[in-house]
């Protein structure tokens, strides 16, 4: 079961990836248009689980 939320820039593009660490088939990776959405992704996860949200991108206030 994981217990971190990281919250990356895709290598190539625009787009942001959520996954969750230490990784699993049963949790993939979710890929996103912009860090807003991301961000909301993530954050719904934590009020659910309560894992820790790790934001490694440079956006607004993150």
């Amino acid at each position: 079961m994981p217990d971190r939320i990281v919250i990356t820039k895709a290598a190539i593009g625009s787009r942001f990836i959520v996954s969750f660490e230490p990784r699993t088939v049963s949790w993939p990776s979710l890929e996103f248009r912009n860090h807003r959405e991301a961000k909301s992704c993530a954050e719904a996860r934590q009020a659910a689980h309560s894992w820790q949200i790790i934001d490694q991108t440079a956006e607004g206030g993150a």
